[in-house]
């Protein structure tokens, strides 16, 4: 498939496999390392960064959620319309809707999630616990890194049949027994991200043209 020439869209890293697995997507696609969410500023110069060397698209799409106030402030020019899903992470993308993620946040707000591009390519406290250890005695790291999910009881993957990987339950099962938090699983959907890039982008989406993202405009569905 042509890639459309009036499409930017604009995701995380860890977002890549999900993405690839809706086929050739319409729009040039640009990838950013999930490590910059460890310092949100970082992460919104380089977003923005982004959009401001791309002025010739009509349209940009963020792979992203609220992540960390990281989205806030960003701004395209006057002829773009700037489309980002109304969440406040990449889970609820990987769930597949909006109302799923909130339900299971009310549930258990001591989870801690995994998708399989997350094992491969993004940061989490084990992968930082075993840096740590090598810098520091085994003690010291596993106390500190310890503390970060002082407040989880579970880990869960969500799984989709088109990325199952063993390789990936082997890692979330090591990182739950080294946390001491229960391991489940969770059936995922590409619905959220197909809506994402192909539309229609409805209440569940923050559509914009020439404004920047507002904390208000992901609180209210009418703004």
């Amino acid at each position: 498939m042509h890639t459309n020439p009036n499409g930017l869209v604009i995701a995380c890293k860890v977002l890549k496999d999900q993405l690839e697995v809706l086929g050739d997507l319409p729009y040039e696609t640009i990838y950013l390392e999930q490590g910059l969410h460890r310092t949100p500023k970082l992460l919104t110069e380089e977003i923005q960064g982004v959009i401001d060397k791309n002025p010739h698209y009509n349209l940009i799409i963020l792979g992203y959620g609220l992540c960390s106030r990281a989205v806030i402030g960003l701004r395209a020019r006057p002829h773009q319309t700037m489309i980002i899903p109304r969440i406040d992470d990449c889970i609820g993308l990987s769930l597949g809707e909006r109302a799923k993620y909130f339900e299971q946040f009310k549930l258990y707000p001591g989870t801690y999630y995994f998708t399989k591009g997350w094992t491969e390519v993004g940061e989490d406290p084990l992968k930082e616990y075993k840096r740590t250890v090598e810098k520091y005695d085994e003690e010291t790291a596993e106390w500190t890194i310890r503390s970060l999910l002082a407040n989880y009881v579970r880990t869960v993957y969500i799984k989709t049949s088109e990325l199952d990987d063993k390789l990936a339950v082997d890692y979330i099962k090591e990182f739950a027994r080294f946390f001491n938090l229960r391991y489940e699983e969770m059936t995922g959907s590409l619905d959220y991200l197909q809506k994402l890039i192909f539309g229609p982008w409805d209440k569940d989406f923050i559509v914009v043209k020439g404004e920047a993202l507002t904390d208000e405009r992901f609180a209210s569905p009418n703004l």
